[in-house]
């Protein structure tokens, strides 16, 4: 739980930062032109119909789901892969008693 607020802490002050900083700039280039529902997000603040030019929070979004769980693993934060398997989460399943 400690772990959760604490890497939440982190990517949202650098989330606020990093907006000041960029906003209204094209920080990527992307190579395809997003679907429609995507669009308002990656070239939010961003003027010009150029939709693949990125905006800094589209780009933010995919970092951040990429390298949440390297950065969890590496400070300590994540379950091993031995413990998640078998826990099966904070929902999961009881293990059922045989007779």
């Amino acid at each position: 739980m400690k772990s959760m607020f604490a890497i939440g802490f982190a990517f949202t002050a650098l989330l606020s930062m990093f907006n000041s900083i960029f906003e209204g700039r094209v920080v990527a280039k992307l190579p395809f032109v997003p679907i429609s529902w995507l669009q308002g997000l990656s070239h939010r603040n961003l003027s010009g119909d150029d939709f693949t030019d990125c905006s800094f929070i589209f780009l933010y979004i995919l970092c951040t789901m990429s390298i949440r769980q390297n950065i969890q693993k590496m400070l300590g934060f994540a379950p091993s892969r031995a413990a998640s398997k078998q826990g099966g989460g904070l929902f999961g399943t009881a293990p059922q008693l045989t007779k």
